[in-house]
């Protein structure tokens, strides 16, 4: 019996991954200074819904002299199908050049943070 490929990014293979997020362990998190939505509101996102995703980088870019290894960026949700979920990149990354606007990305609810409806 083969092995699922793994469908997520990696620091290893594509130079970036995403955060994985618990619901209950958000305080201590140290970057996140809002609530992160419920689970059930995480596994409820759908066409449409705009995420915000931690991005983890392998090498950051250096910018006015910083580097950092992560950043917070939004993506468009454009299908989900058995707990995957697929959008595309809506935000120009300031750390990395691997990434641009309009890239697909795989994640998982357990790696948004944010759901944004345009309310």
């Amino acid at each position: 019996m083969s092995e699922e490929p793994y469908p997520y990014a990696t620091l290893e293979k594509e130079g970036y991954e995403l955060e994985a997020v618990e619901v209950a362990n958000w305080e201590n998190h140290g970057v996140i200074n809002e609530p992160i939505p419920s689970d059930e509101q995480r596994y409820a996102v759908g066409e449409g819904d705009v995420v915000k995703l931690i991005f983890h980088y392998r090498e950051p870019l250096k910018v006015k002299g910083k580097s950092y290894h992560a950043e917070h960026m939004w993506a468009v949700v454009t299908s989900t199908d058995q707990g995957f979920i697929t959008g595309f990149l809506d935000n120009e990354p300031f750390y990395t050049k691997i990434l641009q606007p309009g890239d697909e990305l795989t994640f998982h609810p357990e790696h948004i943070i944010s759901i944004w409806r345009g309310e």
